[in-house]
């Protein structure tokens, strides 16, 4: 996967950080947009993901005929045994790879990504998840969606977002509150735009600086407080979400 370098991308990730309303969790995100290329690393992963499932197919080979049924099953991407289908759940794999690079994603199976019902569906649940924890008044000015739908084109996308089992999870060190992971795919293109966001308690890091000032008398500077968040104006038009925003 080739790395996008967005400008307005980065306007959006300097502003997807910020204290939520009740003061002892913080919200942190980022949009990352990606090319479909392939090269490199991820051939090496597709072939890895192709032989992994010709082995599966060989071991269904010997199951009855109600367990081998179960490999039959139509994964969100569509069925397996269609290249096509195969391929989506490569790109996707791929995408964390290159996100996340200190993890491993390879042992991720199709049914732990979900496709969202439509992309008004996922920008609406991405909205209200943030609005919900208190971003500030600049998520009504940064046109968030705008910039997200010069890149990938939104109406024309699938949505799939992904929810790690702890094992996969790579918030998992930061003991996250709750995390989103959203995929929009738009085949066409060729592209994916990743939106990944974590809520983080600040009570750790709160009793580590004081345990600090307790051993070493550190005077600690406290901690300033920035806006941050953008906002959308995209395929959700006619609605207003949280407390008369306009979009």
């Amino acid at each position: 996967m080739k790395y996008l370098d967005v400008e307005s991308f980065r306007a959006i990730n300097s502003r997807l950080s910020f204290p939520t309303t009740s003061g002892d969790r913080h919200v942190v995100g980022r949009v990352e947009g990606y090319s479909c290329k392939v090269a490199g690393a991820d051939k090496k992963l597709y072939r890895y993901l192709e032989n992994k499932y010709q082995e599966d197919l060989e071991e269904a080979k010997n199951l009855s005929p109600e367990q081998s049924s179960l490999t039959n099953i139509v994964s969100p991407f569509g069925p397996l045994t269609q290249s096509a289908s195969r391929k989506t759940l490569f790109y996707l794999i791929a995408t964390l790879n290159a996100s996340f690079p200190d993890y491993d994603f390879s042992s991720l199976s199709a049914d732990q990504f979900t496709k969202e019902p439509s992309p008004g569906f996922a920008l609406k649940s991405i909205n209200t998840t943030l609005l919900n924890v208190g971003c500030p008044a600049t998520l009504r000015t940064s046109r968030m969606w705008d910039s997200i739908d010069a890149v990938i084109g939104i109406d024309d996308c699938d949505v799939y977002s992904y929810m790690p089992a702890i094992e996969s999870d790579p918030y998992e060190d930061e003991g996250p509150v709750w995390s989103f992971n959203y995929f929009f795919f738009n085949k066409s293109l060729k592209r994916i735009v990743f939106f990944t966001c974590r809520c983080m308690s600040n009570l750790d890091e709160l009793e580590d600086q004081s345990d600090q000032e307790l051993v070493f008398g550190d005077f600690i500077d406290e901690p300033v407080e920035t806006e941050f968040y953008p906002t959308s104006q995209h395929a959700l038009k006619s609605m207003a979400i949280g407390g008369g925003l306009k979009l």
